[in-house]
């Protein structure tokens, strides 16, 4: 057996030890054993690899229940009679994952609990709380909101955007350039969740170059680039905002010799 080899040996066993792998597998899509198959994959050492996997963050569903429940006590004004709760984006998508969590986490009338469509019927002065995982960039829930919800929006209806996490700058963005109030559980500061950035120092220069580098390589140039560095995910799936080495299953990219290859993914993001 190579030396290398030996060494992957080892290490697949710590993860074992020390309960890694049985982190891991709070996440759905996770494969058993993948560790040293991604670490092979993406040619870092595994001093580096060994942060990454250590710093990931799954939020199970008891964690997103534990956050929405806080979310609502600090809230109760906004919870009572007159309010309404809807999932926000796309249907089938983490909106709709975070409407169920939400609907098994907090004691609520049926009534309230409501579609997208029913907006426009709703009575006057009613607050709506929409129901989100994560904002990023703030980009695209800006986007749903001006092209979607605020069409529906009757002008006395008084807004909210319930999500688990948000980076401040989303919250901002969203704040400055729509009537949305956000209600985050989790606020992705640079410092602790934004790995690229100089205020963060859980990795040094020399290895954010690194996968700053990987990165980029895993990404279509012609589309908006969500990636905040975040190495955060939830047990059904991963954000876009994570780090496209740890979701990014499949896609073809050519490494830094030229050479054609298809990446192997961590923790697969599937929608």
């Amino acid at each position: 057996m190579a030396f290398g080899q030996l060494i992957d040996c080892i290490i697949d066993l710590l993860f074992r030890i020390n309960g890694t792998e049985s982190f891991l597998h709070r996440y759905q899509g996770y494969r058993s054993n993948s560790c040293v198959l991604w670490k092979r994959k993406n040619n870092l050492s595994w001093s580096i690899s060994w942060k990454i996997i250590n710093k990931i963050q799954i939020l199970d569903s008891q964690r997103i229940r534990g956050i929405i429940t806080k979310l609502v006590k600090q809230n109760p004004d906004i919870f009572d009679g007159n309010c309404y709760v809807a999932a926000f984006g796309k249907v089938g998508k983490s909106g709709d994952v975070i409407m169920y969590e939400f609907n098994h986490s907090v004691s609520i009338r049926e009534e309230m609990l409501i579609k997208v469509s029913d907006l426009p019927d709703l009575p006057s002065n009613s607050k709506i709380v929409f129901v989100e995982d994560l904002i990023g960039t703030g980009a695209q829930s800006l986007n749903y909101i001006t092209t979607k919800l605020n069409l529906l929006l009757n002008p006395s209806h008084i807004p909210y955007l319930l999500t688990l996490c948000a980076t401040p700058e989303a919250i901002t963005k969203v704040h400055d350039n729509s009537n949305f109030t956000i209600l985050a559980g989790i606020e992705l500061v640079e410092k602790e969740y934004q790995h690229y950035t100089s205020a963060s120092s859980y990795f040094s220069d020399a290895e954010k170059k690194l996968l700053k580098d990987l990165n980029n390589r895993l990404k279509d140039p012609r589309k908006f680039d969500y990636d905040r560095g975040l190495l955060l995910a939830f047990h059904y799936s991963m954000p876009n905002n994570s780090m496209p080495i740890l979701w990014k299953e499949g896609y073809k990219y050519k490494d830094k010799h030229g050479e054609e290859k298809e990446w192997l993914a961590l923790l697969p993001r599937y929608f």
